[in-house]
């Protein structure tokens, strides 16, 4: 269970009228102490944040200031994440200035930028109330240590945000019309004085410190203790209770002489060092938080990663955190376990191997030796109990069967299957961390169909890489001598296999700037360690990672058995050719998908293949790492046009979409298209994009998307489609205001229509360039260029060619404020307009008309004129146009 606090403390303010304050930093650094030394700790954010330099550890900052953006940043964070990891409990504390708005009646916390004369109260409550009603943080606690802090809750909404998924405790220092107050010694607010006392672990024993009890408790400590002070702290607790401070309990001995049993460790001296560390301190505290509260401890942790990525180094580091020292091996006081014990599998290891470590590690030795698996493990299991304890059996892919193996999974050995089992069913209450590249098997229910453990049992964690961030982090701290941009572009390659990191890091090291010089030295670091993973597959799972490195975006599992059973011998299955041949989807059996679904089972268990849930389809979709893939192609590379055809007949059976609403309901077109191209078939690609996807593109606003895509295909096309490309890559320069880069591809195209004597082409390319010289206001040049055109489509009897034509040539003598001319060329347009049933041309006609009249003075006509066009608009649904109508008639009425 995830448990974030802000904790903010604001002492210093710039705005004359609001004094400094001592108690508020004091307040805050004691609140953050007091929830972070729990043993159930929260993960607490201190908000001003420094660095004390004598213990060398955070603490809020007296001096130092917190602007508005920061605490709205903060807040946001904690209660409405843009991320997907979400707290379970988040706790919000605020001492410092409150201030109160008597017009609007609002209160607001008091920022250091804060200045009402100015208009800057703050952060507003009635906001944070607003935050909290939508947040998806369930358990939410708010403590407001400041005047008009009760403005938080109001009498029409007492309870902000109150739902029935929701659990909340509002402690308010004063209503919304009262001061706080702070001791007369100053060392802190009287409500924090109260929070204090009341969140002290020594108060009661044996139990939780939550919600309900603490309000009972600071409301009577004010009472008792406080009475004189003038302020009517506010209460309010609704849904369930939340647990805050965790105290020890008190340890009854049946013999007060007997000492207890003292706190040991074995097999911690045999884990190496870790030297650098960046990038999963809130995982850390995430499972931290898991392990230490009854009601989400699991038996049994699985961390479960490819090799490199960091599986040791973070179960050793979740040591650190729970009171582990390492050096020398030793708990700490406040380690809540009695025992730790730490062992590596190696290849080869037996069940008696283990049996024995766990047997001595537990001090459950017997003097007759133990002779049955049964007995051994009824033993390790009385010794799990006596003493709450963690045991790490580190690397145990080594004993298990690989994925090329029938029983993928399982465990070599019945007796080591056995003993994993008990871990998670048999009766104790220490906790079992595990590392493994694969998915123990044995950790699951036998009777149950799909391999799946019991998430109240065991929490399963697939360990990805770090962050790009953290990656480049990793090689400075290791020394990596290489730029930015360079470390940048490493941290992207390997995708946070930490193992890898501290590899390249050191090739930087000696020779900065080599990897990017020769990237094909990234794939062989990690060569070994793909090796190791994919000779433990099956061929039928080896065989579809090969089929797989070609994909650009991950397919769900009826295209995973597209591509494993595809064959272009139509004797053999002639469901493929005709599937590819009318573009429907293939029907493949439940057996076949059945078997699909167990190697890609086998293949993420390996964290070979990675998937992707989508909600709205709800179906998993399956790709591979970039770093698997690069491996991959280079490995089959002389097989790369063979996969790619393959993965292309797959596209080629979703080529027909049927109303597609977003770019990802398009993506079989796109892949179709991308791999057509990258195979040669070029003209097959150009159909796709012009005849297809950008009838779907346009309309949806993706002209940079759309704009590559031409440019990508311009040099492949033949020379009688070239002008086409480039006429649409000239729009999207033309429409970004890129006139000189436009001009250059009309022209390009003109100069090819012109070869051609494709005289419709050419009228098209003289108006683009028409329309440039306009924008540009060179009317003669424009005007030109537009009669050009009008002579050509007037030859071809381009009818709607030329009433746009007439239309742009009065518009440029509109600008030139020749009215009568302007008129007349509108005229000729509208006629054309109207004969065609163009309405959206007449509409536009009879506004230009309107424009023309009103300009005149003649405000009847014009005012016709403006309600011809307004009719059409409205008929069109064309609401910027019916917006223009309706200010030109308000501008004639107001006239």
């Amino acid at each position: 269970m995830s448990r974030d606090a802000l904790v903010v403390g604001i002492s210093t303010y710039q705005y004359p009228k609001l004094n400094k304050l001592e108690a508020p930093a004091k307040d805050a650094e004691d609140i953050a102490q007091c929830l972070e030394s729990s043993l159930l700790p929260f993960q607490v954010k201190r908000l001003p944040e420094i660095v004390d330099k004598e213990n060398n550890r955070l603490k809020v900052g007296k001096k130092t200031e917190v602007s508005l953006t920061q605490l709205k940043q903060e807040l946001f964070k904690l209660f409405k994440p843009k991320g997907s990891v979400i707290t379970d409990t988040g706790l919000f504390y605020f001492s410092g200035h409150g201030l109160y708005d008597q017009l609007t009646e609002e209160g607001y916390l008091a920022t250091s930028d804060a200045n009402p004369d100015q208009g800057n109260w703050g952060f507003p409550l009635h906001t944070l109330r607003t935050l909290l009603q939508y947040s998806p943080v369930r358990q939410q606690i708010i403590w407001l240590d400041c005047c008009h802090s009760g403005s938080l809750i109001v009498l029409n909404e007492a309870n902000p945000g109150k739902d029935p998924d929701h659990s909340r405790c509002f402690i308010a220092a004063s209503r919304d019309i009262e001061v706080a107050y702070q001791l007369v010694s100053g060392s802190h607010g009287v409500l924090t004085d109260a929070l204090l006392k009341g969140l002290d672990p020594n108060r009661v024993s044996g139990e939780w410190i939550d919600t309900l009890s603490l309000s009972a408790f600071v409301s009577q400590y004010l009472q008792k203790v406080h009475p004189t002070y003038p302020q009517k702290p506010l209460f309010i607790n609704d849904g369930q209770v939340i647990n805050l401070i965790r105290t020890q309990e008190k340890q009854e001995s049946e013999s007060k002489s007997d000492p207890p049993p003292p706190k040991t460790t074995v097999g911690l001296e045999n884990i190496a060092e870790i030297p650098v560390w960046v990038g999963r301190d809130a995982l850390i505290q995430e499972l931290k938080a898991k392990l230490l509260a009854p009601e989400t401890a699991p038996k049994v942790l699985a961390i479960i990663g490819q090799g490199g990525i960091g599986k040791t180094s973070l179960g050793v580091k979740l040591l650190e955190s729970l009171g582990v020292q390492l050096q020398p091996p030793n708990l700490t006081e406040n380690c809540v376990y009695e025992k730790v014990l730490y062992f590596k599998v190696y290849p080869g290891t037996s069940f008696d191997d283990v049996a024995e470590f766990l047997l001595r590690g537990l001090d459950m030795e017997t003097v007759e030796p133990l002779k049955t698996p049964e007995e051994k493990i009824r033993n390790v299991l009385e010794g799990l109990t006596k003493q709450r304890g963690v045991v790490v059996l580190d690397n145990l892919e080594d004993i298990l069967h690989p994925a090329s193996a029938a029983n993928a999974g399982k465990a070599l050995s019945g007796e080591w299957g056995q003993l994993l089992n008990c871990f998670v069913y048999g009766n104790h209450r220490s906790t079992i961390m595990l590392t493994s590249r694969e998915f123990p098997v044995d950790l699951a229910d036998p009777r149950a169909r799909t391999p799946k453990p019991d998430p109240k049992l065991v929490e399963l964690l697939t360990l990805v890489g770090v962050s790009d961030e953290a990656g480049v982090e990793i090689l400075r701290q290791r020394g990596s001598a290489d730029s930015e941009p360079d470390q940048q572009w490493i941290a992207e390659r390997v995708k946070g296999n930490t193992f890898l990191l501290a590899q390249l890091a050191a090739i930087g090291l000696e020779s900065p700037g080599y990897l990017r010089q020769h990237p094909e030295l990234v794939a062989e670091e990690a060569e070994p360690i793909l090796q190791a993973q994919l000779m433990r597959q099956s061929e039928a799972g080896r065989d579809l990672l090969r089929q797989m490195c070609v994909l650009r975006t991950g397919i769900d599992i009826p295209g995973l058995t597209f591509l494993r059973l595809y064959t272009d011998d139509k004797e053999k299955d002639d469901r493929f050719g005709t599937a590819v041949k009318l573009k429907k989807p293939v029907k493949f059996t439940k057996a076949e998908l059945k078997e699909t679904e167990e190697i890609v089972r086998h293949l993420a268990n390996s964290s070979l293949v990675q998937g992707r849930y989508d909600k709205e389809r709800c179906e998993w979709f399956y790709d591979l790492h970039r770093l698997i893939v690069e491996y991959l192609q280079t490995a089959y590379q002389a097989e790369l046009p063979q996969l790619m055809e393959r993965v292309y007949k797959f596209y080629c059976t979703g080529k027909t979409v049927e109303n597609p609403k977003t770019l990802e309901d398009l993506r079989p077109l796109l892949e179709a298209q991308y791999f057509a191209f990258q195979l040669g078939n070029y003209s097959e690609a150009s159909s796709l994009l012009m005849g297809e996807i950008e009838k779907y593109l346009e309309p949806w606003g993706y002209w940079s998307f759309l704009k590559d895509l031409y440019e990508q295909i311009l040099p492949s096309v033949d020379e009688e489609t070239r002008p086409y490309y480039l006429s649409r890559i000239g729009s999207r320069y033309r429409d970004w205001g890129n006139w000189d880069t436009a001009e250059k591809y009309y022209q390009d195209g003109l100069k090819i229509a012109q070869a051609q004597n494709n005289q419709s082409l050419v009228a098209n390319f003289k108006r683009q360039l028409g329309d440039i010289a306009r924008y540009r206001g060179k009317w003669d040049e424009a005007e030109k260029l537009y009669w050009q055109c009008l002579e050509i489509e007037t030859q071809l009897g381009d009818r709607a060619g030329m009433a746009s034509s007439w239309g742009v040539l009065g518009n440029i003598q509109r600008y030139r404020g020749k009215w009568d001319e302007a008129e007349k060329l509108y005229r000729q347009s509208l006629d054309l307009s109207t004969e065609l049933n163009d309405r959206a041309g007449m509409a536009t006609s009879w506004g230009v008309l309107g424009d023309i009249a009103r300009n005149r003075g003649k405000w009847d006509e014009a005012e016709k004129l403006f309600r011809q066009s307004l009719e059409l608009r409205t008929e069109l649904g064309d609401h910027a146009g019916m917006a223009y109508n309706w200010g030109k008639l308000g501008d004639i009425q107001r006239k």
